[in-house]
């Protein structure tokens, strides 16, 4: 078959397909998490969502809109399609090595292209954009429209415009902008279509608001659209209107590179977050430590499980946020350690032990690294000693203390599988089961000093959970006294 000629038996799959990519993009992408970051390393397993699946079927090739080839007609399909070309058996859900190894490669992909947002909080939208494809020029007003061009290899823009067309008359602005498509696909805020000429191709996404629209798209040169196809679809998934959509205010655009992933992952949404909140974020101490506390050394002999258990405890409390929780120990009269995935965006956050409640408040917070210092008014009646990274000995025995699934103070044991540093924070890898609720908790050696702070685990192996060195919290004497100076 020649390049972008279109069969009529090929016809009804594809459109199939960007019904099926389209109707459930809007939902998949408010809950994704692994394509919302980039990511050094392998993605643990935890932080991958359906949204994520979707997007790396995308971004592999094999699930999306194209005019050249077939392509799956839905998700399923298409994760059937992705395990024949590793030469996997197929079968009914993917593995959870699997699972990682899809979404690395769609991450890599989309990277490749210098894959960023275009979001403009003014106006109310946000759009994908290949920044190594296409630079980005200032957004221009002709009066009727707003017009984002940006232009290199390929040709991106975004038009919003305002009054009409709307979602009342979107069926004619369909028929009108797409009347010689080879694709049309109508949805329910919208339309997709795809237009070829001998020398470009044009793929368009447009989404309808009761007092405007907003039209993205990418026109490419024929001789590279084969190797771009999976842009089109992304891009077509990318596009969202906030429910403050307002093309009559003054346009703020910014081209935002996704931010590398930190030792947790923030639940936040750019495009929605509040205002409010980021600034009490900024009013943070931004070091993430809680000042010079004393460090001890690991003295006399191993005590049992139990033992630590009871010495460490009393020093351990979940951590009750907006949209979850987490845990934190205390480690002197007034201030826990936490994650800052943890507590998110909030100010204030509540402790929970034995039925029981305080407010904490989160005075410093270094995101990148995932550490948060919480402080309280009220005298703690118990707390524990930090152990100095360089005492910790690879093979010891490893004890944590949390709240995993809510289930309060839960101790699981194991033994330090090794030290790492990941973008300049010192870890502590552990073989101590780790589960989600855990986060914040304590790892502790076995005369009950924490050593660290567990962070995040990853399920494609056995045992592997990480946990920030608990002397990253602390401000060495030599800080201090460059501080003073």
């Amino acid at each position: 078959m020649p390049a972008f000629s279109l069969s009529r038996s090929l016809f009804p799959s594809i459109v199939a397909t960007a019904v099926a990519l389209l109707s459930v993009g809007a939902q998949a992408q408010m809950n994704h998490g692994a394509f919302k970051h980039r990511w050094v390393g392998a993605v643990p397993m935890d932080e991958i969502s359906s949204g994520d699946v979707m997007q790396a079927l995308i971004w592999t090739g094999h699930l999306g809109i194209g005019l050249n080839k077939a392509v799956a007609d839905d998700p399923k399909k298409a994760m059937e399609a992705w395990q024949k070309s590793k030469k996997y058996p197929v079968t009914e859900d993917l593995t959870d090595e699997q699972t990682v190894e899809l979404v690395k490669e769609g991450l890599k992909k989309r990277d490749a292209l210098g894959w960023a947002i275009l979001r403009d909080k003014s106006i109310g939208f946000e759009v994908g954009i290949p920044t190594k494809l296409a630079k980005a020029g200032p957004p221009v007003n002709d009066m009727s429209s707003l017009l984002y061009l940006a232009e290199g290899d390929i040709i991106h823009y975004a038009r919003v415009d305002y009054g009409s067309p709307n979602c009342s008359d979107i069926n004619y602005y369909m028929r009108t902008i797409a009347r010689d498509a080879k694709l049309q696909v109508r949805l329910d805020d919208g339309f997709v279509y795809m237009k070829r000429t001998f020398e470009t191709v044009t793929m368009a996404r447009a989404a309808c608001h009761p007092i405007g629209m907003v039209t993205a798209a990418v026109m490419v040169p024929a001789s590279s659209a084969a190797k771009l196809e999976p842009m089109f679809a992304a891009l077509a998934y990318s596009l969202r209107i906030s429910n403050k959509f307002n093309p009559t205010l003054r346009p703020r655009p910014k081209v935002e590179e996704f931010p590398f992933a930190s030792m947790g992952m923030p639940n936040d949404d750019p495009l929605y977050s509040d205002s409010e909140s980021s600034k009490e974020i900024a009013k943070r101490d931004p070091s993430g430590t809680a000042g010079a506390l004393k460090l001890t050394v690991k003295e006399g002999p191993d005590l049992q499980v139990a033992e630590i258990f009871e010495k460490v405890s009393p020093a351990t409390y979940i951590v009750k946020v907006k949209k979850g929780q987490g845990s934190a120990v205390a480690v002197d009269e007034h201030t826990l350690l936490t994650n800052c995935h943890v507590v998110g965006d909030q100010n204030e956050v509540r402790l929970i032990r034995e039925k029981e409640e305080m407010k904490a408040r989160v005075v410093s917070g270094k995101s990148e690294a995932d550490r948060c210092v919480l402080k309280v008014d009220k005298k703690l009646p118990h707390w524990v000693a930090i152990r100095p990274y360089d005492d910790i000995k690879v093979g010891e025995r490893t004890v944590a203390v949390g709240a995993p699934f809510g289930l309060e103070l839960t101790a699981t044991d194991g033994i330090v599988s090794s030290k790492r540093t990941r973008r300049g924070s010192k870890l502590v890898q552990t073989s101590t089961p780790v589960s989600p609720g855990s986060s914040g908790g304590g790892l502790f050696d076995a005369r009950g000093n924490l050593i660290g702070i567990t962070t995040f685990g990853m399920t494609t192996g056995q045992n592997l959970n990480f946990a920030v060195a608990a002397e990253e919290f602390v401000v060495s004497e030599a800080t201090q006294q460059q501080a003073a100076h």
